[in-house]
């Protein structure tokens, strides 16, 4: 079974995400963009030692910042998009103002790659747009989405390495996967993706 916990952390309120495997403990942090004294209680009481991954959906400041503050808690595997490895070291491309520690992520993702998390099973979803290395976790009926579709809205595509018609294409791989599921943005409230084809911006400009 899976457990979802959601933290706003940071300036922009990013939600970060902890993912848990209920039948093992084992989890990951997904886009810890900025420290949450609760992220850390929840942290404390799952076990440190079950914090397995720190998952990146992409590599803008405001998911990323706090990585290796969480990877020294934890020792847990850094994973993000094989097209985003730079951002983690690279200023420029991670839109980052204020003092933020580089680092290398331990694993690259590429689409179709799966996690293996307790019993749990996690499928990554290319989905550039936002970002050039932009990817989508799905895991059980969940989807955490990043910054690439949002309750009623998706992500904007004007800052560094963003481009419009990788978004539309990402965008349309996600509603196109069969069924409903819980939608986990990255920022905002949560969604469904049977609401998001009924009622997102996207589809209805088309």
């Amino acid at each position: 079974m899976v457990a979802v916990k959601v933290f706003k952390v940071g300036p922009l309120e990013t939600n970060c995400y902890l993912l848990t495997d209920t039948s093992t403990k084992k989890s990951a942090i997904i886009d810890p963009g900025g420290i949450s004294a609760k992220l850390d209680e929840t942290i404390n009481a799952v076990g440190v030692e079950n914090i397995e991954y720190i998952l990146m959906t992409h590599g803008h400041f405001d998911h990323i910042r706090k990585v290796p503050r969480y990877k020294n808690l934890t020792g847990a595997t850094l994973a993000i998009g094989k097209n985003e490895a730079d951002f983690t070291k690279d200023r420029h491309l991670n839109l980052c103002r204020i003092p933020m520690d580089e680092f290398e992520a331990d694993v690259l993702l590429n689409d179709g790659d799966t996690i293996k998390l307790g019993n749990l099973i996690i499928r990554v979803i290319e989905t550039p747009g936002h970002t050039k290395g932009s990817v989508c976790f799905v895991a059980g009926d969940c989807i955490f989405t990043g910054d690439t579709l949002m309750k009623g809205m998706f992500g904007r595509c004007d800052l560094e390495t963003g481009n419009f018609e990788q978004m539309c294409n990402s965008l349309e791989k996600i509603f196109a996967l069969p069924g409903d599921y819980k939608i986990y943005p990255g920022h905002g409230e949560m969604s469904t993706l049977a609401e998001e084809r009924a009622n997102n911006s996207y589809n209805k400009r088309i």
